[in-house]
């Protein structure tokens, strides 16, 4: 991977000073160029900064074709000049042989290493998505951490036969607080949800957040009758009046919905999505 990394950069910082390396040489002989010639090498030189505008916007092909023509006209123009009119053709010309192609060549690069770039930060990107087990917001374990311990907790259950249950809770309304609330306001209720939650179950019970819509999942060592005690205790530390005064001037209205259902191996048979999307149909139909 270092490598990968390694080899894009080369390919950008090569290219680029190729690239600016011939416009500097296209802009010096418009600069030293007499009037006889000066035309002609203003044309060329506002040719190969658009060959190479239009191989960094990543047309690269047609920068190649656009310098070729440019190339073959310019020799073709001063070949029939020089028939024509006699006359030789001057040291500083050949240039304009070579500029273009550097020019495309150089863009090229650019254009190669700068993907490569792209690619291996696009890479590094999803791998770092895969590592990440923490919710930014609210500090809790997310998802993929969710059914990593669910299969640990499952199997430790099952081998000291005790009970564990799986509940969701779900933001009743969430758009609507969307709507209404400015987006630093919406995440402190997300944040305070949290909060109470976790402050209300048990130290051992872990609380997590499983998407960016404020829904939690809670795995419970209790079976069924527990859970209804959970149940309540945290609608209850919810719909207090005080728990989300100080969020926005108004009084700020919040709602949950839940459910849980006490895991069975005959029905789950350790499946921790199908598990998971049974309780998130329970806490759909909480009314």
């Amino acid at each position: 991977m270092k490598e990968r990394k390694y080899a894009g950069k080369v390919l950008h910082d090569i290219g680029i000073s190729v690239m600016l390396a011939a416009l500097f040489l296209g802009g010096l002989v418009l600069s030293v160029s007499d009037t006889a010639l000066f035309n002609e090498n203003l044309v060329m030189t506002i040719s190969i900064f658009v060959i190479a505008l239009i191989a960094a916007l990543h047309f690269v092909t047609v920068a190649i074709i656009l310098a070729a023509l440019a190339t073959v006209a310019y020799l073709g123009t001063k070949i029939f000049l020089i028939i024509s009119q006699g006359g030789t053709l001057d040291p500083i010309s050949f240039l304009w042989v070579v500029i273009p192609g550097l020019t495309v060549f150089g863009s090229a690069l650019y254009v190669n290493g700068l993907n490569k770039l792209r690619m291996e930060n696009s890479l590094l990107k999803r791998q770092v998505e895969e590592l990440v087990m923490i919710d930014p917001l609210t500090n809790l374990y997310n998802l993929r951490s969710m059914f990593m311990d669910m299969q640990t907790q499952v199997s430790f259950a099952e081998r000291n036969n005790q009970p564990i249950s799986l509940m969701v809770i779900k933001l009743r309304y969430n758009e609507e607080l969307k709507q209404v609330l400015k987006h630093n306001q919406y995440e402190q209720v997300l944040i305070k949800v949290s909060k109470i939650v976790v402050d209300t179950v048990r130290l051992e019970d872990r609380v997590y957040a499983i998407d960016d819509k404020g829904t939690l999942a809670i795995i419970l060592t209790t079976d069924k009758k527990g859970c209804i005690s959970v149940y309540d205790r945290i609608e209850r530390n919810i719909s207090k009046p005080e728990a989300f005064a100080d969020v926005a001037s108004k009084p700020v209205r919040v709602e949950i919905q839940m459910g849980f259902l006490q895991y069975k191996k005959e029905e789950f048979q350790r499946d921790a999505r199908l598990f998971l999307s049974k309780v998130e149909e329970e806490a759909d139909f909480d009314i």
